[in-house]
């Protein structure tokens, strides 16, 4: 994404299962930072635990994830990348639930 071009950012949510281990919410950390090396769509990578205030709900997520892409082609390819659904196979156990959301960016 050329600066000042317009990119997507997508941010997704995941809510680990009851009883989940601090070590699979480590791993699962882990993997996701690991797909910017090996997915080439993915331009910036960040990710973080939800965080609690007195003034806003955080929801039921425990962790978010921020990837900035160039187009919409480039994040069908990400998803569809080997290393993107072996994610998935490897982690999927633990999630309860999984929200995606996408937003056009310059």
């Amino acid at each position: 994404m050329a600066e000042g071009k317009p990119g997507l950012q997508r941010i997704v949510a995941f809510k680990f299962k009851d009883g989940t281990s601090q070590e699979a919410i480590q791993q699962h950390m882990d993997d996701f930072a690991a797909l910017e090396d090996s997915i080439p769509q993915i331009l910036s990578y960040r990710a973080g635990e939800t965080l609690s205030t007195s003034y806003e709900a955080t929801g039921d997520y425990d962790v978010l994830h921020y990837a900035t892409y160039e187009s919409e082609t480039a994040v069908e390819e990400y998803f569809n990348h080997p290393a993107h659904q072996r994610f998935i196979e490897r982690n999927k156990a633990h999630w309860e639930q999984v929200i995606v959301l996408n937003s056009k960016v310059e």
